[in-house]
């Protein structure tokens, strides 16, 4: 019969590190100069009373929102956020209406008993008397607004939501009260989207977060992985003294990092928990598994798993899911982590079977162009191809297929976005002879594109495929002359 002691210290090891893994959204790592230029906007328009906006682009994953939250986090140790400092956050996915936008902002700063019953005419005036009720003093001065904009290329998409951006770069333009805008999105050519009139009020500052190309990325994860799968241990330690060579007194200095591998006490209070309930683990269990969780770093088929991992990809949120997965399986009946474990979650996330997936849950359409892409590819040697070279052997195979159903262009240029989206399909990097990128230079029409698909996933993937036609199906092994 199992012991309910050694139960609940699973249970509380498994929620603990659950909470770790998903959660804890306030530790940044790398992209140092970014993150100094993120923090150093924010602090120059809460203390200066300047006026900035930003955005901040990268790939799905990047750590763009994690970023903002560790900038803050650290501002909020320097300045009183509460008295200083309106923090709006807004995302793309559900406030593109600005009716809607405006009633979260409202009730974000609080003001939902100055607005009332009142009935304004447009975003604009209703946005002005937010701004005049907050004015207050002798000189009219306003806390410092911080707008958040997450998915910020959603808010591109109608004229109505480049309202709001046109009022909210305005008021940088025009000095009208102290605001920093920061914008998140994965989008590179978001900025083609803005109206004239918000190009012109916007700063055009771009802060990108690109996957860091690192030698050391095996150890980067391994690092990671005993960072999330150990618990922190309280440590006694004494404070360390420093002596001020030009007074000659001596100073307290306190480590704030006295427990390793913790939990942000910001984390516990948004997740509403209780940190002392994990008090009641023992000093000598942590350290049994702490010692556990490196003894699995060190063994050669983790490190094989992490490695393999690596090759696939380094994006921190999915090796972050792979551990949530493996610490779900604990129990008491099995109250450590074994290799296998590891190994297993690993190989489903990276294996074809993943890939194949993917690709049998593409449109019809969809998997056409990489159809086409592939035969393509093989009949240019590998050589990357283009929108129109993937639409011309798409409509070749159309036209002599009259079971197929025209598409308009506009339609396929889409599904064509979309595997870029999916990854499916990787743009090729091109430089100028100083170095600079020329791929944001060239039409989207005729951008070169590579599959990043083998061949032999997009043929399982066909086989599998439910409702397939038939016409499909024989095109995967012969190509169009």
């Amino acid at each position: 019969m199992l012991n309910s002691n050694s139960t609940s210290k699973v249970k509380l090891i498994r929620k603990y590190l659950k909470v770790k893994i998903s959660e804890d959204n306030v530790r940044f790592r790398g992209h140092h100069k970014e993150r100094e230029h993120v923090y150093d906007l924010i602090m120059k328009s809460i203390l200066q009373g300047e006026s900035h906006s930003a955005l901040i682009v990268g790939p799905r994953g990047s750590g763009k929102t994690t970023l903002i939250n560790s900038v803050l986090r650290e501002v909020s140790r320097e300045v009183d956020m509460e008295s200083d400092v309106y923090l709006v956050k807004l995302n793309g996915l559900l406030h593109q209406d600005e009716k809607v936008a405006l009633k979260s902002i409202t009730a974000q700063m609080q003001l939902e008993n100055v607005v009332g019953d009142r009935v304004f005419g447009t975003f604009a005036e209703n946005f002005s008397f937010l701004l005049s009720c907050m004015m207050t003093g002798a000189d009219r001065r306003c806390k410092t607004m911080l707008f958040l904009l997450e998915e910020f290329h959603l808010f591109c998409h109608s004229g109505r939501a480049q309202t709001l951006l046109y009022n909210l770069f305005d008021i940088t333009h025009n000095k009208m009260a102290p605001i920093c805008v920061l914008g998140t999105t994965n989008r590179l050519d978001v900025t083609e989207a803005l109206e004239k009139r918000v190009k012109s009020r916007f700063s055009h500052r771009h802060i990108c977060l690109f996957p860091h190309e690192n030698t050391l990325v095996l150890e980067d994860v391994k690092e990671l992985f005993v960072e999330c799968l150990s618990m922190p241990i309280p440590r006694h330690v004494k404070p360390k003294r420093k002596r001020m060579k030009s007074v000659g007194v001596e100073t307290m200095d306190v480590d704030d990092n006295c427990i390793k591998f913790s939990i942000p006490d910001e984390i516990f209070q948004k997740c509403d928990m209780d940190s002392k309930q994990f008090e009641e683990l023992q000093m000598d269990y942590l350290e049994s598994w702490n010692a556990h969780i490196q003894s699995l770093a060190s063994d050669e088929k983790v490190v094989d798993a992490l490695e393999k991992f690596c090759y696939y990809t380094f994006n921190e949120q999915i090796l972050r899911n792979v551990l949530f997965q493996i610490v779900s399986k604990l129990s008491a009946r099995k109250p450590y982590i074994d290799v296998t474990d590891i190994t297993e979650v690993i190989d489903n996330t990276v294996s074809g079977e993943s890939r194949r997936r993917l690709l049998q849950s593409l449109s019809i359409l969809e998997l056409s162009l990489v159809i086409a892409m592939m035969h393509g590819m093989e009949i240019f040697d590998g050589q990357p191809m283009n929108f129109e070279m993937v639409l011309h052997r798409y409509t070749k195979f159309s036209n002599q297929n009259s079971s197929t159903q025209s598409v308009p262009r506009p339609v396929i240029l889409k599904a064509f976005e979309h595997l870029q989206s999916l990854e499916i399909i990787q743009p090729v990097r091109a430089t100028d002879a100083y170095g600079a990128d020329t791929v944001s230079r060239v039409q989207k029409e005729f951008k070169l594109y590579t599959l990043t698909v083998p061949v032999e996933d997009i043929k399982e993937a066909v086989k599998g495929f439910k409702a397939l036609p038939t016409e499909i199906s024989h095109w995967v092994n012969n190509s169009v002359v």
